[in-house]
């Protein structure tokens, strides 16, 4: 068992006593897991594999004195914002994160069919949105929590072989960055993580198809992912994981991407009014 500290029951008045992690087999998600259960949040742990949500799940109560639910589902599929929503009835949830989202299909465009592309849609956009909808309206009138989008450094521009994946993330970033305005003042913060190459199974996996070293790149741990995600939840809209400190950069810089939709949405009420 560990010991929570003032910081972490602080975090959890404010986004417990449940989390979600969608995508929470391994990597990032099971990271995010890992620490909120860390802080005392109970967890609820969502993946395509039943195995590897067991063994987490193992791990998190063996480890940590808090309550842990599982549910074996694949987020393409329709209806799965509705399940996620489901499995969460009943309790109090305060945090959202959404891992899932990696390239399942990978090559150029048309190296592949619209079928196996609309599988990425679906669970990057489609899911995404609606499952969004759903928990933001339950966190807004509960008065507080937060959502994590767990994206890619991909979402700031385009790239040859990752047509459909780079457009996906941007539509999550330019999402992300408008529910952060809309939400904050009902007590609820939104964060997009941008990473870069991160040390995953998945990754390595990749690197090992194609007879690569992970070695050739520097690699972000997964655990450092989660610390900075959950860490600057409060600090949205975006953080870009390799971003140097301090940096102006319009891109990636922190405060000049929060400035720009801080500005832009007040360009709105030229057209629309002030917003309520």
């Amino acid at each position: 068992m560990t010991q929570t500290t003032s910081s972490d029951r602080d975090f959890l008045d404010r986004y417990g006593p449940w989390a979600l992690v969608a995508g929470a087999s391994e990597g990032t998600g099971a990271e995010f897991s890992l620490q909120a259960a860390a802080k005392g949040l109970n967890v609820i742990l969502v993946a395509r594999r039943p195995d590897k949500l067991g063994e987490l799940a193992s791990r998190i109560r063996q480890t940590y004195a808090v309550q842990v639910r599982t549910l074996a589902l694949d987020l393409s599929t329709p209806g799965a914002a509705a399940a996620l929503q489901h499995v969460a009835d009943g309790l109090d949830l305060g945090l959202v994160v959404f891992n899932a989202g990696g390239d399942s299909v990978g090559g150029r465009f048309l190296e592949s069919s619209y079928e196996a592309w609309r599988t990425l849609l679906q669970r990057n956009i489609d899911l995404l949105t609606e499952a969004c909808h759903r928990f933001a309206t339950a966190l807004v009138a509960r008065g507080r929590g937060g959502i994590v989008l767990v994206g890619s450094e991909a979402a700031l521009g385009g790239t040859g072989r990752l047509a459909i994946y780079t457009a996906t993330k941007g539509y999550a970033l330019n999402f992300g960055e408008s529910l952060w305005k809309e939400l904050k003042p009902h007590g609820v913060d939104v964060l997009n993580v941008l990473l870069g190459a991160t040390d995953t199974p998945k990754l390595r996996t990749v690197f090992a198809k194609h007879g690569l070293s992970p070695d050739a790149v520097h690699l972000t741990p997964s655990q450092e992912v989660a610390r900075v995600g959950l860490a600057r939840l409060g600090q949205g809209p975006t953080v870009v994981l390799s971003a140097p400190e301090g940096s102006t950069d319009s891109l990636v810089s922190a405060r000049v991407r929060r400035e720009r939709v801080e500005a832009q949405s007040r360009f709105l009420d030229n057209f629309y009014g002030p917003a309520a």
